[in-house]
């Protein structure tokens, strides 16, 4: 009996992951091909910006992991992409963030009212990109049902937005809270990836549970891993201004555990810079941090949420798929950026 060759090690889920976001980059810009300049441009902006595309590539995985056609899934894949891309955009926005992965921000170029355009426009052809699904002999049962998942990710990311604002202004913020917040904000939409591409391919409920809970885990492990870069991470490779949460208040893993842990004076001093009471003072912030050890207690915390993500595949059989997905949680786990 032939075996199916397996992937072992981190290279081969950087390939993968590299494969997937260069095939992924036509499919994205296709649903712009037709636009006038300078319309066309402003909406291949975000795109050409590049990303990881995780959430295409974890969609096309759990297509192929329960027996369907990851070709079948493309439009899916695009559709998760761009519901991504969308929320970069506004994001950027409200962050008062110029750049993104070294390159201007749609804003930054063309100001926020046409930022707020190219975002809903992005929006718009999320949804529209399943119906292309029809086109790929997806049954209609199945484009209902993944059209569903996008819907209610769609509704989950936005509920956790509002979160992390909200919770930007207290500073009694409880873990439990913030695991709520990440787990719509993030995990939402990478849930309902792994379910869609499942859902396309055919999979049983179990299997679509399964690699829905998969997905969920991963998000929790992919924003905690975000946190901890945010504060640790070298800021080319990063694309942002290290430590920027901090000075806008949000309420990260590390952040967190540092007031919860701190002396009460050390407490009372990154409250208010949080609460932006005092000038942002990210050396004293990062201070505290580091007495606290909240660092490492996030590194923890990615580790368990990544080892509960891992078990859910159990109920698959070993195959290149579930192999890949299985690095691919560790690539996550030990990406730099």
């Amino acid at each position: 009996m032939r075996r199916c060759a397996l992937f072992f090690n981190m290279e081969d889920a950087r390939d993968y992951i590299k494969k997937t976001a260069d095939m992924m980059q036509p499919v994205l810009l296709e649903y712009f091909k037709d636009e006038e300049q300078p319309i066309r441009e402003m909406m291949e902006h975000p795109i050409k910006a590049g990303g990881k595309r995780v959430r295409p590539a974890l969609l096309l995985l759990a297509c192929e992991i329960v027996g369907g056609s990851p070709d079948k899934a493309l439009p899916a894949a695009a559709s998760v992409e761009l519901l991504h891309t969308f929320t970069l955009v506004h994001d950027d926005m409200m962050d008062h963030d110029m750049e993104r992965r070294g390159r201007p921000t749609v804003h930054a170029i063309w100001g926020d009212e046409m930022g707020i355009i190219v975002g809903d426009t992005l929006y718009s052809a999320a949804f529209r990109a399943l119906m292309d699904l029809k086109k790929h002999k997806v049954p209609e049962g199945r484009i209902l049902d993944v059209m569903e998942e996008l819907i209610r990710a769609n509704a989950e990311l936005h509920e956790g937005q509002i979160l992390d604002m909200l919770y930007s202004k207290r500073s009694d913020v409880l873990e439990g809270e913030y695991l709520k917040m990440i787990g719509k904000k993030t995990g939402a939409l990478l849930e309902s990836s792994l379910r869609m591409g499942a859902i396309v391919g055919g999979g049983s409920k179990k299997e679509v549970d399964a690699l829905g809970r998969f997905g969920m885990c991963l998000g929790l492990a992919f924003q905690i891993k975000d946190d901890i870069l945010g504060l640790t991470a070298d800021e080319k490779e990063l694309g942002k201004p290290v430590g920027s949460d901090i000075c806008e208040g949000k309420k990260s893993l590390p952040v967190l555990h540092a007031i919860r842990n701190a002396k009460e004076s050390e407490r009372e001093r990154l409250s208010a810079i949080l609460e932006r009471r005092e000038a942002c003072d990210l050396g004293a912030s990062m201070e505290i941090i580091r007495r606290t050890k909240s660092i490492e207690y996030s590194k923890r915390q990615l580790a368990r949420h990544t080892l509960q993500a891992k078990k859910e595949l159990g109920i698959f059989r070993e195959s290149p798929a579930k192999q890949r997905l299985l690095l691919l949680s560790d690539f996550l786990l030990q990406r730099r950026f």
